[in-house]
């Protein structure tokens, strides 16, 4: 008969329903969402390429508080039962040796033997995803990672999630009343904020196909002339709007670079706007509107053509 004694622990969940996981590998913290995503027993880690079982991402907070509550019911159901049968038969003995020559006294010492239990509390993240391949919810730190179950890289689902949100910026803006010059700032942040989120999105990309992407110019997906020739002119030749595209990278860049001041620069690479050297650019709502619509077809076109590559 085995004498090996088996004590079942469960890791409780937080607030959100979600439980701590720790990477063997690198050692980096993630939650995920027990009840969502696939039915499997291993994972992977969404910060590096390690995958295990699942009862190997156990976080060391867990695994003192397992140990403890372990360690108490151990106490409960194997070694306070030894003590109270030894109290007992010292007590029996006292009792017969009463009054004899030879008397056994017991004293019992009222000791509380139990193990503190470690109780703790998951970390908060930065980043809550729900994996749009095997509905997997989980967070993470930092914005880009792959899924712990199906391991899809979720950079594309960020990258549309971001689009979107500057969708809802670009209609509050257009709903408050704002001066001309607070209007235009407000249009050129979210220029801006579209392709800085793209080249985020790039930068992902490139550190999990270092060798599928050119390592000049670093800047690539601020670059959308090198980028269409790096794609195989894939974006020229399937974007609706691809001159349009083209025009309000340009843009931006005045504005990140010239105070929205048209230059040499731009008149070289936009045809038309040779009368309007020296001016300020003036962005519309409408303008915009069609921006955003036109990364998110961006972001489509990359997403097949990464997938190839």
């Amino acid at each position: 008969m085995s004498n090996e004694l088996r004590i079942p622990v469960s890791i409780p969940l937080d607030d959100e329903g979600m439980l701590g996981r720790e990477c063997l590998e690198c050692k980096r913290y993630f939650k995920l969402k027990p009840g969502t995503g696939l039915s499997i027993d291993h994972c992977h880690c969404p910060y590096c390429d390690y995958e295990g079982n699942s009862d190997s991402f156990w976080t060391p907070a867990q695994i003192e508080y397992a140990q403890s509550i372990a360690m108490n019911q151990a106490i409960n159901q194997l070694i306070k039962p030894s003590i109270d049968k030894l109290t007992k038969t010292f007590k029996d003995l006292e009792r017969e040796t009463r009054n004899r020559f030879i008397q056994f006294k017991f004293k019992e010492s009222r000791n509380n033997f139990s193990v503190p239990i470690k109780y703790y509390t998951e970390e908060e993240l930065e980043t809550k995803i729900t994996c749009n391949n095997c509905g997997l919810v989980f967070s993470i730190y930092g914005v880009f990672a792959r899924c712990p179950d199906c391991n899809q890289l979720n950079a594309f689902l960020i990258y549309y999630k971001s689009i979107e949100v500057t969708r809802k910026q670009l209609k509050m803006f257009s709903e408050a009343e704002m001066s001309d010059d607070i209007q235009g700032k407000s249009l050129s942040f979210l220029l801006s904020s579209c392709i800085s989120v793209f080249d985020g999105l790039g930068k992902e990309l490139r550190m999990r196909k270092p060798t599928a992407l050119p390592e000049r110019p670093k800047n690539l997906f601020q670059n959308l002339f090198k980028l269409n020739e790096t794609l195989n002119n894939a974006i020229s030749w399937k974007h609706s709007n691809y001159p349009f595209l083209l025009k309000m990278f340009q843009v931006r860049h005045l504005f990140e670079h010239n105070m929205g001041v048209i230059d040499d620069n731009f008149v070289n690479k936009i045809p038309g706007f040779d009368s309007m050297f020296g001016r300020k650019y003036s962005l519309s709502f409408n303008e915009i509107e069609l921006f955003i619509d036109s990364m998110d077809e961006l972001g489509k076109i990359v997403q097949d053509q990464f997938s190839t590559l």
